[in-house]
């Protein structure tokens, strides 16, 4: 497991590199998008039938392209949803069908079941593909996908069983997003049962409740010959798709406007416009809103001196303002190999001596989504109630540094070591991600207020994430960065003994911590190695139990997409993990 998840961590960092911001005078702008030309007048507010049939959005990042399986982006994906509606989507932490498969696979419906199979074993008596003397049978997972059977490619080509299977072929050996490589790593194999059935295997004996990762989206296998590539097939698609949704792209004006089509046998009841239009920050797109110009915006970018606006607007009802956590997680690792991280007392001094509860309210204008554990709050495997919380208290942090004998001897307002030498502590982060920079001068400043120095180092996103790079040669002291939530926990590849990187399993893992509990590894290995939800929700509540009191980790927050809609404008409903429009054929306009 360990394998898969040193791999993870590269690709949910590039995914965050690409996602990069700029902080402009406390204001997040998304820098890495083609340029967004500037809207110094707003076009004039359409009649009631133009408004009837379409939608607006509005979008302060140019998506990169529109291809499903791209890297993910938060702009793009919205867009995307309209032309390959996912699969499976994960709403209100449980997963839904779309209607592109006809019911969600599960062991009631018999969709997921166990079948026996043959295998040959090793003379260590382990499963191995070489062919031995030694024959075994052995369950195995599998999973049936039923294909909505009215689906048809914008061309007219039905979709079959087999495009969903040309993309775990095309893609199965090429991993370049954190979803990909996790898809990848589950399914053992693929195969199309009959035109609109597919079946997904895990390995003989592998139990993982993650198992509805292994359906693939449909790629258009009718328009690739045998010597297609992933490049090829990426390339072809990025900008000009050839979709299966409710919509299709007819014009990309790069920086001002994408506009989508009703296709002729899509649901009568949506309009027949889809129009993405791009602004060049958040307070435009809100002008635009509050005209009647946009129905639907949102946005990584919250500026603080907007929050009072929008709050006002909000209460005087010209929109609606909702504050929607993305699956990327901030946090600060402790690396345990470090002689005054080792103390608890130091890990908790930090802790209460960091004002989390400020730090979300001055970016988002909400303290209350600070995070307790590893698990976000949302989940169903949250202990709530069995967490030792930290908030903010520099006397108690204080404290407990005098307690250590970190004391100030020269009356700097730093304190030196118990040896009487200048203390010092590193926190390392990625460069070019200016959220991480805003946290982390944040941090300094805190921790300056208690007494301790801080010193800030930056890497390239390739540096820091490389195998041999701080993280999992685990030459740091500090580290501030990201890890992107799935619906289930897992956990066993970022918190178990055996996923701390070294030179015996050559540095993979992603443990940078260097944490090892017996007790706590012991609930991990259980709560990852079941599909029983309550056993293993049990087992995730003594690990969180032992986590949140030994601290190897100092979560932060969920960072926060701001979603906004005009008056009238009812049944919008974001989500963690779901993109803006997962619902839009329940979006509705009232008067």
């Amino acid at each position: 497991m360990t394998g898969r998840f040193g791999r993870w961590v590269v690709f949910v960092c590039l995914v965050l590199a690409l996602g990069g911001c700029s902080l402009e005078g406390g204001v997040i702008a998304p820098t890495s998008s083609p340029a967004v030309a500037p809207s110094p007048t707003l076009p004039p507010t359409p009649n009631a039938d133009e408004q009837a049939s379409r939608w607006v959005l509005g979008l302060t990042e140019e998506p990169l392209d529109l291809y499903p399986y791209s890297i993910a982006n938060s702009t793009a994906s919205p867009l995307i949803q309209l032309l390959y509606p996912a699969p499976l989507l994960v709403v209100d932490e449980a997963y839904t069908t779309t209607g592109v498969l006809t019911s969600v696979p599960s062991f009631e419906n018999g969709d997921v079941a166990y079948v026996t199979t043959t295998v040959y074993l090793d003379s260590n008596g382990a499963i191995t593909q070489t062919q031995t003397e030694v024959v075994s049978s052995v369950p195995q997972l599998t999973i049936t996908y039923h294909w909505n059977p009215n689906l048809s490619w914008e061309d007219g080509t039905p979709l079959t069983a087999a495009d969903s299977v040309f993309a775990y072929e095309l893609l199965r050996s090429s991993a370049d997003t954190p979803q990909l490589a996790a898809k990848q790593e589950l399914t053992f194999d693929y195969v199309a049962l009959d035109q609109h059935t597919t079946r997904a295997y895990l390995a003989p004996t592998r139990v993982d409740p993650n198992y509805l990762l292994t359906v693939w989206q449909p790629l258009p296998k009718h328009l690739f010959d045998a010597t297609a590539t992933p490049a090829s097939v990426r390339e072809r698609l990025a900008r000009t798709p050839l979709g299966y949704g409710p919509y299709q792209l007819t014009n990309w004006k790069a920086g001002f406007q994408l506009d989508f089509a009703r296709r002729p046998n899509a649901n009568a009841a949506l309009p027949d416009m889809v129009i993405a239009q791009l602004y060049s920050d958040l307070e435009t797109l809100d002008q635009a809103l509050v005209s009647g110009n946009v129905d639907v915006g949102w946005s990584e970018e919250l500026p603080t001196t907007l929050l009072p606006k929008l709050q006002q607007q909000a209460q005087d009802d010209q929109l609606t303002v909702r504050l929607v956590s993305t699956p990327v997680w901030e946090h600060i690792d402790f690396n345990l190999a470090v002689v005054a991280l080792q103390d608890i007392r130091m890990r908790h001094a930090l802790a209460y001596g960091f004002n989390r509860a400020k730090l979300a309210t001055d970016l988002y204008g909400a303290e209350d989504i600070v995070w307790h554990s590893w698990i976000a709050p949302q989940s169903w495997a949250y202990a709530d109630d069995q967490l030792a919380r930290y908030t903010y208290d520099p006397e108690q942090a204080r404290a407990l540094l005098d307690e250590m004998n970190y004391t100030d001897i020269d009356g700097d307002g730093l304190r030196e070591s118990p040896e009487g030498q200048p203390f010092a502590l590193n926190l390392l982060t990625s460069e070019q991600t200016p959220v991480r920079q805003f946290i982390a001068e944040q941090f300094k400043q805190d921790m300056q207020a208690i007494g301790l120095q801080i010193n800030l180092e930056t890497r390239s996103t390739q540096e820091l994430y490389s195998p041999q790079g701080p993280l999992f040669q685990r030459q740091f002291q500090l580290a501030l960065f990201g890890w992107l939530r799935t619906v289930d926990p897992d956990g066993a590849v970022l918190w178990s003994c055996a996923a701390i990187p070294n030179e015996i399993n050559g540095w993979t893992g992603d443990n940078f911590t260097g944490w090892c509990i017996d007790t706590a590894d012991e609930a991990i290995r259980s709560a990852t190695s079941g599909i029983d939800q309550d056993a293993r929700a049990q087992s995730y509540a003594q690990q969180q139990q032992v986590f949140t009191r030994e601290l190897p980790v100092l979560p932060i927050f969920a960072r926060q997409q701001v979603v906004l809609s005009a008056p009238g404008i009812v049944n919008v409903q974001p989500d963690v993990f779901a993109p803006v429009t997962w619902n839009v054929e329940q979006w509705q306009r009232q008067p």
